[in-house]
């Protein structure tokens, strides 16, 4: 087992002045966030100097993950892959979420590939305030013809700005795209058989250190042995394959698995590098083949494409760093970039959004007041319902850590007194002619409370946001003249 690095063994190495330079209160503070991930060492201005350059050093070794950081791509927009150090995200938490490329065959005409190409970067949908895109295009030298393939790659680039992966198993091919791709590309793949034929290309064209080199094998020692070889060429920018078997996906997820045990538990610095799969098989296979979804659906597309969303998921959940995929339906890809998203969200950090008035659909001086949480997928699942059944609200944001409401309730953050700090903070007074604040079901209990601390009648509104629509056009009108007709001086 490698040894564990704490913030002391960090601490050591660094000036011990406490000046402040660097963001944190203290040395042993910044210490704390280097280790965490949550600073760089940059961020010291002492150990950019000549008498700190070793400490430098031994600090960016110590902290440096087993599974190394590799990019591709170009100054306005890369593909970052690998950056891990745990197994399992709950140990301290995933980085650089995976990219997922998808292909264009250099077999399509000038035209389709300009569409396709375009179709993939301006692919985009939000969930919980966050953009979710593609990252990457590989381009497929289908045609097994140097002219095309180069062509293809001279169209992409010049119609985005996306990241590309070179994808032929023939090194003279990729020897003649690398002559005109400009960005730094990855390169799919180099075989046990082919590996010396891509060495040598690399190394007549000078692309050592511009380049991604993708080694595919389904032994995880040969995989080893090839990134030696590698290594000792002075090709160190690494991502390894081990094969993605549609038919078979225990197979590949074994060795997803054996490669980042390796990585992180023996560290073995010859499979510390990132993890390619290609859900791309599981599309082609289904294509020709019976598969799990075959029953679904008599549209043998529409089947594929539903596999290789299926093969994509159960590798996001087994360490897959880059995935490439075909298809570019917002059906697919959808469950595949909310998968992604949630492993990659940070277990340290609530997702939270700000909380305050927020103001849906232009309210008024009458229009109801409702109390929710600043956890951020029930404040945009809120919103998003809200929006959707034209309720004209106001909406206080209670900061209750970014937790959910049933989770604040237990937890007790979801309170009177927040309540009353969130009124007082907002001045939904003064924009409202009423004292009544709606609460979600599930926040029931906290009713007493709640009225106790802020003076402010409280209703019990329904379990889900998707009902508020209607309880309100039900309700709201008499809940508002009973108030009304109760206060009245």
């Amino acid at each position: 087992m490698p040894k564990k690095i704490s913030a002391m063994d960090i601490y050591k190495l660094l000036p011990k002045t406490n000046c402040k330079k660097c963001g944190y209160p203290s040395c042993m503070a910044f210490a704390t966030k280097l280790l965490e991930k949550e600073a760089t060492v940059d961020q010291c201005p002492i150990l950019n100097t000549p008498k700190f350059e070793k400490n430098k050093k031994k600090i960016i070794e110590m902290i440096s993950p087993p599974v190394k950081e590799v990019w591709f791509g170009n100054s306005e927009k890369r593909a970052v892959m690998g950056g891990d150090e745990v197994m399992y995200r709950y140990q301290l938490s995933f980085f650089n979420p995976t990219p997922i490329g998808i292909d264009i065959s250099d077999n399509l005409s000038e035209e389709e590939i300009k569409n396709k190409a375009k179709e993939i970067e301006n692919f985009v949908f939000e969930r919980t305030g966050e953009k979710l895109r593609l990252d990457f295009i590989v381009i497929r030298n289908a045609s097994k013809d140097a002219e095309k393939f180069k062509k293809a790659i001279e169209i992409v680039e010049k119609e985005t700005k996306m990241p590309i992966c070179l994808a032929s198993l023939d090194p003279n091919i990729i020897k003649e795209g690398l002559k005109v791709v400009k960005s730094k590309p990855m390169i799919y793949a180099a075989t046990k058989e082919t590996l010396n034929d891509f060495i040598r290309v690399i190394k007549e064209l000078k692309k050592e250190k511009d380049v991604v080199l993708v080694l595919s094998s389904n032994n995880v020692k040969e995989l080893k042995n090839m990134s030696a070889k590698c290594l000792a060429n002075g090709i160190e920018d690494l991502v390894l394959e081990p094969h993605t078997y549609p038919e078979n996906i225990a197979e590949t997820l074994d060795l997803n698995v054996m490669i980042r045990r390796s990585a992180i538990e023996r560290e073995d610095k010859y499979l510390g590098f990132p993890i390619l799969n290609l859900p791309i098989n599981a599309y082609y296979y289904a294509l020709k083949h019976e598969c799990p979804m075959s029953g679904f659906f008599d549209d043998k597309d529409v089947v594929a494409k539903m596999f290789e969303a299926t093969i994509a998921d159960a590798l996001l959940n087994r360490y897959a760093d880059a995935l490439i995929m075909h298809g570019t339906d917002i059906w697919e890809l959808m469950p595949v970039l909310t998968l992604r998203q949630c492993i990659y969200t940070d277990p340290r950090k609530p997702q939270a959004v700000e909380p305050g008035l927020y103001p849906i659909g232009n309210p008024d001086e009458n229009s109801p007041v409702i109390l929710t949480t600043n956890f951020s997928l029930t404040f945009y699942t809120v919103t998003g319902d809200f929006e959707k059944d034209n309720v004209r609200c106001w909406l206080l944001v209670m900061d209750t850590g970014g937790k959910a409401v049933d989770v604040s309730v237990a937890g007790g953050q979801y309170n009177g007194e927040n309540a009353k700090r969130l009124i007082e903070e907002t001045g939904i007074a003064e924009k409202v002619n009423h004292r009544v604040i709606i609460l979600p079901a599930l926040a029931a209990s906290t009713r007493g409370d709640i009225e106790d601390k802020t003076g402010w009648t409280c209703i019990v509104g329904t379990r889900d946001s998707s009902q508020v629509g209607d309880f309100l056009r039900k309700n709201w009108d008499k809940i508002l003249n009973e108030w009304r007709e109760k206060n009245r001086s």
